[in-house]
C-alpha cells in the first residue's frame, strides 16, 4: 500500500503526518510566497532533521511554477535550497520541452544547477544530447553536445541521425528563446560537410524569427549559375519582410523581396523585384548596354466592419500585378502567365444575394498584345438576388451587370444589363424531372471610337444600341436506376428545349467578353453557351443526350454523349468550334475510376456527318502507391478553311509523366511533352526528391525547346536542400 505524507510548516521544522503529497518553501527575495513553494509526491518520504533534509523515493514527482521533475530519488536540502535527483530523471518545462539526464543538482527553484549525460527532447521533436551542462537563471549551457531534429534507430550501429550539428558548446536561453552554438560542424550521415565558429536559431517556442531561410541553387543556359539566398526579418507580430536576392553569373543581381502585414481587419502583401539586366539585340547578343527590368505584385483583402449588418458581410480587396516587359517573369521566375490582372473591388454577401463593383486592368504578355488597345474595365459591377423557394419550389432571381471598357487607343464601350427569371422544378408520377425557366433580359450598349477597332471580326459601331432578350426553357430527365447487391447503374436520357427569338446579335455591338467559344460536353445543356453578355445564343434549339453511371465499390464510371439542334442556322459560332449550321457535332466524355489504380478521362467531339474525331483528349494515370504513370493526348482538328475569321487553331500534343516512390521517402519523377504537328519536343524534365521528418532534398533537370523573343531554348538544373527547424 502506498503511504501518504503531508509536509506542512517545514520551515519551522515541524513534522506532522503521512501522505504522498507535500510542499516546501525555499528562500529567495525575488519571488512571491506562492512562487517559492515546491509541491511534490512520492511513494516514500523521509525527513532528516539532523541534516535538515527531505528524502523522497519511489516515483518522485516535483512541481514548481508549472515545471515538473520526475526521478527515482530526490533529496531536498533546506539549508542550501538544493534539489539533488538521481535515477531516471526527467524535467518538463512550461514549453513542453523534456530533459532526460542521469544526475543533477538544482537550486533556486530549479533555476540553477549542474546536469550530466543529458538528452533534451524539444516540443518540435528536435533533440539535443550533451556530456554535461549547467543551468542558471533560465540559461542552460551544454558542452560536447549535438543537436538534430532527425529520428534515430535504437539498434546498435544505427544510432546516428541523418544529419546533426555538433558543437563544443550549445546555449539555450529560455528568456530570449534562442539556441546558440560555438565551434559548429554539420554532419550528414556521419560525414562532416561544413564548419562555422558560430551559429544560432530560435528555439521551438518561437513562431517566427529573423534569419536566413533555405537557399536554392540552379544553373541554366540563360542565366548561368544562379543562387537565391532569402533572409527573413520579423518586424512585429503583425508584419514581416523577406529579402530574396537572386545572384546570377550571366545577368548579375536581381533584388527581390516580400512585405506582409496583418491589419486587424485583413491582410496584404507587396512583392517585387528589379535588376539592371543585359540589353540584348534581336539575335540575343549582348549589345553592351543595360536595361532596368522588374515586377511588382501586391494583393490584400479586408473586412468593412462599419458596414456589417445582420445577415450580410462587406469586404473589399485589391490586386496589383505589373511587370516591366513581356518575358521578364518567364526568364527569371519560370512564370508562364500570358495575362496579368489588377483590380480593386468591393463585395457584399447576404443570405440570398451578392453584389460586387470594382475596376479592372490587364497587361497582356503575348507578343501580339498591344497595351494601347488593351481594354480596362472602369468600372464593372454585378448584382445577383434570389428569392426564397416558394410552395412548389419555384424561385425568382434578378441579375444585373454593367461595365465600361476604356482603351488608350481603340474602341470604347459601355454595357448595362438586367435580367429577371422564374424557375419551377417538378417531378411527375413517372419519376421524371422537369425544370421550367422563363426569363427576360434587357441590354443597352454604347460604343465610341469604333474606327480604331483593331479586330473587325469582333464588330463595333459608334452609337447606342439596345435589345430585349426573352427566353423560355424546359429541362427534362428520366433516370432509370438498377441496384444490385454491390452495384448501382443509372441511365439518364436528358433533353433541353430553349425557345428564344432569332437575330439578336448584331455587328453594331462590339464583342468584348464572348470571344472564346468551343462546343463541348461542359456547355452541351447550357441555355446560353457564350461566356459573356455581348453575344447571346438566339433561336429555338433542342439539346439532347444520354448519361450512364456505374458505381461498384471502388469502381465508378460516368459516360455522357449528346448533340444540339436548332431550327434556324442564323447563329454563327466561330469556325471550327463544333457548331456550324443547324446541327452541332456530337460531344461526350468518359470518366473511369478503378479504385486507387486507374483514373481515366476521355473528352471527344465527333463530326456530325462523318463521325470523324474533331477533338480527342485522353488523360490516363495509373499505377500503385509506389509507381504511377500518366499519359495525356490532345488532338484538336478544327477543320477550318476560313482561318482569317477564326482564332481557333489545330493542336496535337502528347505528354508522358512517371513517378516512382521507393523506400517511402525517395521519389524519382520525369515528364516529356511533344508537339505532334510540328514533330518537335516542347519540353522534358527529370528529377529526384527525398523528404522525411528532418530533411528535404531535390535535384532536377528541365529542358525547354521553345522560343519567345529573349526566351530561348534552355537547360536548367535545380538543387534544393532544406534542413528542417533551421530556416
Amino acid at each position: 500500500m502506498v503511504l501518504k505524507i503531508i509536509l506542512i510548516g517545514l520551515l519551522s521544522g515541524t513534522f506532522l503526518s503521512a501522505s504522498t503529497v507535500g510542499s516546501v518553501s525555499y528562500d529567495g527575495d525575488s519571488e512571491t510566497t506562492a512562487q517559492k513553494k515546491i509541491t511534490f509526491s512520492a511513494r516514500k518520504i523521509e525527513y532528516d532533521s539532523d541534516n535538515n533534509l527531505i528524502i523522497a523515493t519511489g516515483d518522485v514527482t516535483l512541481y514548481h511554477n508549472h515545471n515538473m521533475l520526475k526521478a527515482d530519488k530526490i533529496i531536498l536540502d533546506r539549508t542550501s535550497n538544493e534539489v539533488k535527483a538521481s535515477g531516471n530523471i526527467s524535467i518538463r518545462d512550461t514549453n513542453g520541452n523534456i530533459m532526460f539526464l542521469e544526475e543533477t543538482v538544482l537550486k533556486d527553484g530549479l533555476k540553477q544547477g549542474f546536469i550530466r549525460n543529458v538528452r533534451v527532447l524539444f516540443s518540435d521533436d528536435g533533440h539535443l544530447v550533451a556530456r554535461e551542462g549547467y543551468r542558471e537563471n533560465g540559461i542552460t549551457i551544454f558542452t560536447d553536445a549535438a543537436y538534430s531534429p532527425c529520428k534515430t534507430c535504437n539498434k546498435d550501429g544505427m544510432r546516428k541521425p541523418l544529419w546533426q550539428i555538433r558543437a563544443d558548446k550549445i546555449t539555450h536561453d529560455e528568456k530570449d528563446k534562442v539556441v546558440k552554438y560555438k565551434n559548429v560542424v554539420l554532419e550528414i550521415s556521419g560525414v562532416p560537410v561544413f564548419y562555422t565558429p558560430y551559429f544560432s536559431h530560435p528555439d521551438p517556442t518561437v513562431h517566427s524569427a529573423s534569419g536566413f531561410l533555405t537557399p536554392e541553387f540552379a544553373t541554366s543556359s540563360e542565366l548561368g549559375l544562379n543562387v537565391t539566398i532569402p533572409y527573413y526579418f520579423t518586424l512585429a507580430p503583425d508584419k514581416d519582410i523577406t529579402v530574396e536576392p537572386i545572384i546570377t553569373s550571366k545577368e548579375g543581381l536581381v533584388l527581390a523581396g516580400t512585405y506582409r502585414q496583418h491589419t486587424g481587419n485583413g491582410q496584404f502583401f507587396v512583392k517585387g523585384s528589379t535588376t539592371n539586366a543585359v540589353d540584348r539585340d534581336i539575335e540575343q547578343l549582348d549589345s553592351g548596354n543595360r536595361e532596368i527590368r522588374g515586377h511588382i505584385f501586391s494583393s490584400g483583402k479586408f473586412d468593412l466592419d462599419k458596414l456589417q449588418l445582420a445577415g450580410d458581410k462587406w469586404q473589399w480587396d485589391y490586386a496589383l500585378r505589373w511587370v516591366s516587359d513581356d518575358t521578364y517573369l518567364r526568364r527569371y521566375y519560370q512564370d508562364r502567365s500570358d495575362v496579368l490582372e489588377s483590380h480593386a473591388k468591393i463585395e457584399n454577401f447576404t443570405n440570398r444575394g451578392y453584389f460586387t463593383a470594382g475596376v479592372y486592368g490587364f497587361q497582356g504578355l503575348d507578343e501580339e498584345d498591344n497595351s494601347a488597345t488593351t481594354g480596362f474595365a472602369l468600372p464593372a459591377f454585378d448584382l445577383n438576388i434570389a428569392s426564397s423557394p416558394g410552395k412548389w419550389g419555384n424561385q425568382f432571381t434578378i441579375d444585373a451587370s454593367g461595365v465600361a471598357i476604356v482603351r488608350a487607343e481603340g474602341i470604347n464601350s459601355q454595357r448595362m444589363s438586367i435580367e429577371g427569371a422564374w424557375k419551377l422544378p417538378l417531378k411527375s408520377s413517372l419519376g421524371d424531372f422537369y425544370t421550367f425557366t422563363a426569363s427576360i433580359r434587357g441590354d443597352v450598349f454604347h460604343n465610341s471610337s469604333a474606327e480604331k477597332q483593331d479586330q473587325p471580326i469582333h464588330g463595333g459601331k459608334n452609337g447606342t444600341f439596345g435589345r430585349v432578350l426573352p427566353k423560355f426553357s424546359i429541362d427534362w430527365k428520366l433516370p432509370f436506376i438498377k441496384n444490385g447487391a454491390t452495384t448501382q447503374q443509372i441511365i439518364e436520357p436528358l433533353v433541353s428545349i430553349i425557345f428564344a427569338p432569332n437575330n439578336k446579335n448584331s455587328d453594331d455591338i462590339v464583342n468584348e467578353d464572348s470571344r472564346n467559344f468551343e462546343f463541348d460536353e461542359n456547355n452541351l445543356f447550357s441555355h446560353n453557351r457564350y461566356n459573356g453578355y455581348d453575344r447571346w445564343e438566339s433561336g429555338t434549339r433542342v439539346n439532347y443526350g444520354i448519361r450512364y453511371s456505374l458505381y461498384a465499390g471502388d469502381i465508378s464510371a460516368i459516360a455522357t454523349i449528346g448533340q444540339s439542334f436548332r431550327l434556324q442556322s442564323s447563329e454563327t459560332f466561330p469556325v471550327g468550334s463544333g457548331f456550324a449550321g443547324k446541327s452541332s457535332d456530337f460531344v461526350g466524355r468518359l470518366d473511369l475510376i478503378l479504385g486507387d489504380y486507374i483514373d481515366y478521362v476521355h473528352r471527344f467531339r465527333l463530326d456530325k456527318n462523318s463521325l470523324r474525331l474533331r477533338r480527342n483528349e485522353m488523360i490516363l494515370s495509373g499505377g500503385t502507391k509506389q509507381i504511377r504513370a500518366s499519359i495525356r493526348y490532345l488532338d484538336l482538328d478544327r477543320d477550318s478553311e476560313d482561318l482569317l475569321n477564326t482564332e481557333l487553331e489545330n493542336s496535337k500534343e502528347l505528354g508522358i509523366g512517371l513517378q516512382y516512390l521507393f523506400k517511402d521517402q525517395w521519389v524519382v519523377h520525369g515528364s516529356w511533352v511533344h508537339d505532334l504537328l510540328k514533330k518537335d519536343t516542347i519540353s522534358y524534365d527529370a528529377g529526384i526528391k527525398f523528404k522525411n521528418e528532418c530533411l528535404e532534398f531535390g535535384l532536377g533537370f528541365e529542358k525547354r525547346l521553345t522560343s519567345d523573343r529573349d526566351i530561348t531554348p534552355s537547360s536548367t538544373f535545380h538543387l534544393r536542400l532544406v534542413l528542417k527547424h533551421l530556416g
